[in-house]
């Protein structure tokens, strides 16, 4: 019974040990101390002292575990982030990657600009073509540093052009864009047309000589109608006939932020350039225009002329090389006087001097200059700083009226082809009195002036010896004047009444020399 009770007291004891061991191990804690023991050591991770002040959870010292297990042996995302190729926001790799996929040289001056995330790409004249422009397009989908393109003259056509264009759709970054003189057709302008309505950066788009014809029209009607950003346009240089003019013109009426509009250099006629006038009328944005080497004529200008009695914002206007005459300068002349925003009219190269009268009797054209001078110089409201009239020669009095109006409005330049032009014609004396004058002035006798070359002394020239005797007097006749004069003084032969009348053939005579003529004719021949 000893024993017994003494195994159940060592059993007891040994309970009541392991009891006071789990009690010092809190619930959750981590594996036993280094010691052996359950206790929390000093110097063990996560504790302050020996007594277990300031101690640990198990979750944090579960999580200190994994984290350093992690920094041993685990990989983690950041790791493998680190091991992926680095983005590139320039586009340079991706550049270089269709260029080999495609089979053409890279080009490294678009390359190194890439690479430096340069703002402005100049490539003009560089020869890209079709392909080099599909791999810059893929270049730049993505680039955000390059706000301004120039890919003027570069062969592109229409595939190039396209690839550009469907690049735009997605970059919203580019503000300046020239695709001049690439030869894209009206494709290219349908595809900017659907590009427009997605892309709210673009400001500046030149699109100069391109081949844009009056299909390319409805699609840049859209553009300008449609679009909220763009304020530069440049569509010079093209195929625009008087049917882009109908299509064109009413679209400026409905622009709303368009600024800048050159359509110089097409083929807009009288009928076209009306219907514009009067898109300009209604027009409440536009700032300069250039309609120059177009063909308004007249009509044109006696439409631009109406617009700018109501237009108040346009600042620059050329309609120079236009066939206008002094009719249709007139008419602009007169509205300068009383429109109070353009500061630049240029309307050189064209016939507007006043021709000078047929006859000496007609009366005097009125002379565009002096007309767009006495406008200006009467008016206390117009603003205008520039009148250009490139190619066109001023009058001496012109002249000088111009220089007086600089010493009254210094202001006002205005620039001219030069002094010159015509001079007021003088009543023309006939051949006869030219002779008469010149016989007078030299205080000789008219017949005194031939008797000379009368060899005979019969009173009576030849025609061939009063022919030289015009030519070799001083008198100033022209070669015209002296044929009037041999005319006058030619007399026919009188007809001897002593002389018997010519009988006249018979028929079968006149058949008989017509048949030997025949065949003289046919023998020279052989």
């Amino acid at each position: 019974m000893d024993a017994v009770a003494e195994q159940d007291t060592a059993a007891d004891d040994a309970a009541k040990k392991h009891d006071a061991n789990v009690e010092e191990i809190p619930i959750g804690s981590g594996p036993p101390s280094p010691t052996g023991s359950g206790k929390v050591e000093e110097g063990d991770v996560g504790s302050e002292n020996a007594t277990g002040v300031g101690t640990t959870t198990g979750e944090e010292q579960l999580l200190e575990q994994f984290s350093d297990a992690s920094d041993t042996g685990w990989d983690t995302d950041l790791e493998i982030e680190e091991e992926k190729a680095e983005y590139d926001a320039t586009g340079g790799k991706e550049y270089l990657r269709v260029c080999e996929s495609l089979g053409i040289i890279p080009t490294s001056y678009f390359l190194r600009r890439l690479q430096a995330q340069e703002s402005t790409i100049s490539m003009s004249h560089h020869g890209v073509g079709p392909k080099g422009a599909k791999a810059i397009a893929i270049a730049l989908t993505n680039n955000t540093t390059t706000t301004q393109l120039d890919l003027s003259d570069n062969g592109l056509g229409t595939d190039g052009g396209v690839a550009i264009v469907s690049m735009l759709k997605e970059n919203c970054y580019i503000t300046h864009v020239d695709l001049s003189d690439n030869d894209m057709g009206p494709p290219v302008a349908i595809a900017i047309a659907q590009m427009i309505s997605s892309n709210n950066t673009l400001m500046h788009l030149a699109l100069r000589g391109n081949g844009f014809n009056d299909a390319a029209a409805e699609p840049m009607s859209e553009l300008i109608k449609s679009s909220f950003r763009v304020t530069f346009l440049d569509l010079s240089h093209n195929q625009f006939g008087d049917e882009a003019g109908l299509i064109l013109g009413p679209a400026l009426a409905d622009s709303e932020v368009l600024k800048y509009l050159d359509l110089s250099w097409n083929h807009i006629r009288e009928k076209g350039a009306v219907t514009i006038a009067a898109g300009l009328k209604n027009n409440q944005t536009l700032k300069t225009v250039k309609l120059s080497s177009n063909g308004f004529g007249n009509p044109g200008a006696q439409a631009i002329a109406e617009a700018l009695k109501v237009n108040s914002t346009l600042e620059e206007l050329d309609i120079s090389n236009n066939r206008i005459t002094q009719e249709g300068a007139v008419a602009i002349a007169k509205v300068l006087a009383t429109n109070e925003s353009l500061k630049i009219l240029r309307i050189g190269k064209n016939p507007i001097q006043a021709l000078p009268p047929k006859k000496p009797d007609d009366p005097k054209q009125p002379n565009g200059i002096q007309v767009f001078l006495d406008n200006l110089q009467a008016s206390h409201s117009s603003a205008v700083q520039c009148l250009d009239l490139e190619g066109v020669t001023v009058t001496l009095e012109v002249g000088k009226a111009l220089g007086e109006m600089r010493e009254t409005h210094p202001h006002l330049a205005v620039s001219h082809g030069g002094t010159g032009g015509y001079k007021e014609l003088k009543p023309q004396l006939e051949p006869l009195e030219k002779l008469v004058r010149y016989a007078q002035e030299n205080k000789v006798r008219l017949i005194d002036l031939f008797r000379l070359f009368d060899k005979e002394k019969t009173g009576v020239l030849p025609e061939v010896e009063f022919r030289n005797a015009l030519k070799h007097i001083s008198a100033p006749l022209m070669e015209y004047e002296r044929q009037k004069l041999v005319k006058r003084f030619k007399t026919e032969p009188e007809p001897d009444p002593a002389a018997e009348p010519a009988a006249e053939e018979k028929p079968e005579e006149k058949l008989e020399k017509k048949g030997k003529a025949k065949g003289k004719e046919k023998g020279k021949e052989k």
